[in-house]
Parts: structure tokens; C-alpha cells; sequence
């Protein structure tokens, strides 16, 4: 399974999952010329004579939702979204097929789980399987609960939110409403949350953690990172700078899930 992370961070949102010749989207907050660019710059191309078979929205804010249209018509593949990300303006554009948490999907290769997780807008973490590997991705949630531990401590690569440092938000540029509500329990991931679910997650399936959504403003790699090994021993960390694009590989070295495995629903 191989993965290709066109944006993360407040500027947008975008990555593509492939596995067995098959494709899906997660998120869509890239338009079509630039989610292309980035792409290329992976070494592959966005637009193919084979559509993907669906681009999944996570929640309906503009950095993960606002050329759904656009880039689902671009690629010629229906939207899905849950009954939280309404996705009105689009309906009538294009095929948006609705998918419900603690419901898995089926689309080729892929099993897609979906867990609602806390922000203040309805938002979900998805756990994506497919040829015995696993990846979760995990962005815009203001606290960690016991089902979101469940969902991610059973993949092979969890790319998870370190949005900001807490002393930067608080010194930062934000307005005050700004600042409480990105560091409250509806808000986004700080350093230190980050730290404390990757430090339950050592000595499980995980064998890669990736931190994403990381604030320009409130956060930089090396500090998210740094705080996060203080907490990990065992566990490889990298953190993705905001906007960077990246490809991953879950490759023959992580552990087949067996079919069992792969139907079960661990939160």
C-alpha cells in the first residue's frame, strides 16, 4: 500500500491511498491544479485513465472539504461524507454517497472504518485497510478518547495530529476566541496529546507515526517532534512540516492482518 500526503495543515488537506492498481482520496482541501502539482512532484500523476473509486471527506471545513467538487469531477469519482459534512453546495454536482461511523466500507482493495472523534464540527478518523496493512489518519480532534486508542494501536502507520505547542498558541498572533478554540476539547491535538496517545501505542501493531496538521503559526517539526520522543522510546516519529508533500510505503516488512483481522471492528 502506498500513500502519497499532497498537503496537511490549515492550507489543505489531500491524500491519496493506493493499493492493487486501485485509488482513494481522503480529504479534498487541494484544488485540482495544485493537488496535481503535488502529486508530480511524488513522482505520479493525479489524473489517469482509471478514476478512483471514491474521495472520503473527513468534515465539512474548508481546508479538508472545499474542492470536493472540483477535484471529484476533475478525477471523475463520487464524494463520500457522513451525515456531519453536509456538503449541500456539491450534491448537485456530482454523486455523493453517504457513509456512516462504526460502519465499514467496502470499495475494491479497500476497507474504510470511520470513527466519530470530538471537534467542533462532526469529524471522524479513518482507518484504511487493504492487502493485510493498515493506516489511520487522524487530524482535528480536541481530545483522545478510549475508541480512538482502539482504532489507531491496531495499524501498521498512524499519521496523527500535533497541531500546536501551548505556549506558542498562547503567546501567538490568535485572537483569544481563536486561541480557546483551537486548544479546547473541541479544538485540535497539542504536542503534548500527541505524546500521550504515542506512548500508548509503543509495543502494539504500530510501527510508524507520523505527525501531521501542524500549525505555522503555533507549532514547527522540531518542537512537535521533540516532544513526542521525550515520551516514545521504541516507537520511529517524523513530523511532516505544514503544506510539505511526501509519499509512503507500507510495505512486506509489517505484518499481514489475517481476514479475520481485517473485518474486525477494534473501537
Amino acid at each position: 500500500m502506498r500513500i502519497f500526503v499532497l498537503g496537511s495543515g490549515s492550507s489543505g488537506n489531500c491524500l491519496v491511498v493506493e493499493s492493487e492498481g486501485e485509488r482513494l482520496l481522503v480529504d479534498a482541501g487541494l484544488n485540482p491544479t495544485r493537488a496535481t502539482e503535488r502529486m508530480r512532484s511524488l513522482g505520479a500523476d493525479l489524473v489517469t485513465s482509471r478514476s478512483p473509486l471514491g474521495l472520503f471527506v473527513t468534515h465539512d471545513h474548508g481546508d479538508h472539504a472545499a474542492h470536493a467538487l472540483p477535484l471529484a469531477r476533475a478525477l471523475r469519482t463520487p464524494i463520500f461524507a457522513h451525515s456531519g459534512a453536509a456538503l449541500d453546495r456539491v450534491r448537485r454536482g456530482v454523486d455523493v454517497r453517504l457513509y456512516v461511523p462504526g460502519r465499514p466500507t467496502t470499495l475494491g482493495p479497500f476497507l474504510i472504518e470511520a470513527l466519530s472523534i470530538p471537534h467542533d464540527a462532526p469529524q471522524v478518523a479513518l482507518r484504511i485497510s487493504a492487502t493485510g496493512r493498515r493506516f489511520a489518519i487522524v487530524t482535528d480532534a480536541g481530545h483522545v478518547t478510549r475508541e480512538l486508542r482502539a482504532l489507531v494501536e491496531g495499524c501498521d502507520l498512524v499519521f496523527l495530529e500535533a497541531n500546536h505547542c501551548r505556549r506558542l498558541l498562547e503567546t501567538g498572533p490568535y485572537p483569544p476566541h481563536l486561541k480557546r478554540r483551537v486548544g479546547g476539547p473541541l479544538g485540535h491535538l497539542a504536542n503534548e496529546q500527541a505524546a500521550e496517545l504515542a506512548q500508548s501505542l509503543e509495543d502494539t501493531r504500530v510501527s510508524r507515526l507520523v505527525l501531521v496538521h501542524l500549525s505555522r503559526s503555533n507549532n514547527t517539526p522540531d518542537r512537535a517532534r521533540d516532544v513526542v520522543t521525550s515520551r516514545v522510546k521504541r516507537l520511529p516519529v517524523e513530523a511532516l512540516p505544514h503544506a510539505e508533500a511526501r509519499r509512503f510505503e507500507v510495505g512486506d516488512s509489517t505484518r499481514r492482518l489475517s481476514g479475520a483481522e481485517q473485518l474486525a471492528l477494534a473501537f
